[in-house]
């Protein structure tokens, strides 16, 4: 195999791991209730999913429910994360719709760390957190984001690697790979933007350099790494033909007065070579549910007498390409996903390691009824109650967000993995349930 994996800084990570002293660290007999020397030190990769946030938002109580926490209690090994304080940083979304969060964070719009400050840290993942920043931040190719505050607030400065390899870790686990591309469905301007996703090459050469840069801390005796999520399976992006049939039953609901259309522009699909499947164009929320609310405002408006019927104007989503993710850009993100995924696969079979792909437990878990919405539960819908469009408005295997695992789902990635690792290495981590 050709290898160009040319960012990683060898010497540099060789001799950083070299001042490191490994008698410093706890011995695997040390804890009483540790499953497996195995788990000695176990140490989680990761963004956003990782990091525990979820409905928009991050605090210790949802860091608390990340998979990897889950996991490391059942490993019954030391698991350290930087706490965030209470709401949240920024809080979670209580509802999507109103766009209410927990708490009140003050005017920076967040509650900041724990001023207690653990000698290292388990859970080196943040929001945000490209392939390209698990071992630089100063790379010409990263795109500056909003999110990259919390690469210094809850790291130090530190990248991934780096806060890692304090801790010389025997397990590791690594998901990314989201925010090279899916995350493009949560872009305010240009959602889906061919520019913003991560090309496969460039993928597989950055993912490669940081297996190469693990190799050499010498530590690591096993590990798993956990692919990216298609961007089909984000109901945050709903289908905009499906948009297009609930037009019919609004104006059904609002009629004779017709407030709500949506393009013909918001219809085409493209099939994805090799599946059954169809990359659709689709709609973020953050374009059409401003929209309905919008539409809703005008049929108050008419009816409570302060706009005239026949002044009424629809209100339109035409799939711009500024509004909507079209079929092309969804295929691509689609293809990049999918090239993503067998680099990291690739890597994971060169070192003897577990490559899960969790698009089939994505698929599985959609096939439940009311997990994964194909339409979000907008108040006032028919057969929409109250709970469901607070608590559940994407369905219950998501967060509030529409984008982000809800609690029960890391429980479920959480005992998914404690099976693959336990058949794979012998050992007997106790499930969740």
């Amino acid at each position: 195999m050709t290898r160009r994996h040319f960012i990683a800084p060898l010497a540099l990570v060789a001799a950083l791991a070299a001042c490191i002293d490994d008698d410093s660290l706890n011995p695997p007999t040390a804890n009483p209730d540790l499953v497996d020397p195995l788990f000695a030190r176990y140490v989680a990769f990761g963004n956003s999913i990782t990091a525990g946030l979820q409905s928009g938002g991050i605090n210790d109580s949802t860091q608390q429910e990340s998979y990897a926490v889950l996991l490391a209690a059942q490993m019954g090994t030391e698991f350290n994360y930087p706490t965030l304080r209470a709401p949240g940083c920024p809080p979670p979304l209580v509802n999507v719709f109103t766009q209410e969060v927990v708490g009140d964070p003050g005017p920076l719009g967040c509650a900041l760390r724990s001023p207690i400050i653990p000698d290292h840290l388990n859970n080196v993942a943040f929001p945000g957190a490209a392939v390209i920043e698990l071992l630089d931040y100063f790379n010409p190719d990263i795109v500056p984001s909003e999110t990259d505050a919390f690469r210094s607030f809850l790291l130090g400065g530190r990248t991934e690697f780096e806060a890692a390899a304090e801790v010389l870790p025997t397990f590791v686990t690594v998901w990314i790979g989201s925010n090279d591309g899916t995350s493009t469905l949560l872009d305010q301007t240009n959602p889906g933007d061919p520019a913003q996703v991560t090309s496969a090459a460039d993928f597989a050469d950055y993912f490669g350099a940081f297996m190469d840069s693990l190799d050499l801390l010498g530590s690591i005796q096993g590990g798993v790494i956990i692919g990216a999520v298609q961007p089909i399976g984000v109901p945050y992006a709903s289908q905009g033909r499906v948009w297009k049939g609930f037009e019919a039953q609004f104006d059904a609901l609002t009629n004779p007065l017709n407030a709500f259309d949506v393009s013909v522009a918001c219809l085409p699909g493209t099939p994805i070579p090799g599946t059954s499947d169809t990359a659709w164009t689709s709609i973020p929320f953050h374009v059409g549910g401003p929209a309905l609310a919008e539409a809703n405002a005008k049929i108050d408006s008419v009816q409570g007498g302060d706009l005239l019927p026949q002044d009424l104007e629809p209100v339109v989503i035409g799939c711009t390409d500024a509004e909507a993710i079209t079929d092309e850009e969804m295929l691509n993100i689609v293809a990049a996903t999918a090239g993503y995924n067998a680099a990291m696969a690739a890597e994971a079979d060169e070192r003897d390691w577990i490559f899960v792909d969790p698009n089939p437990l994505v698929r599985q878990l959609a096939q439940a009824p009311g997990a994964v919405l194909s339409f979000p539960a907008f108040p006032g819908l028919p057969g929409v109650t109250a709970e469901m469009s607070q608590n559940t408005p994407f369905g219950f295997a998501l967060s509030r967000d529409g984008f982000h695992p809800s609690t029960s789902t890391h429980q479920v990635v959480a005992d998914a993995l404690i099976d693959l690792i336990n058949a794979k290495y012998g050992t007997s981590i106790p499930t969740l349930n």
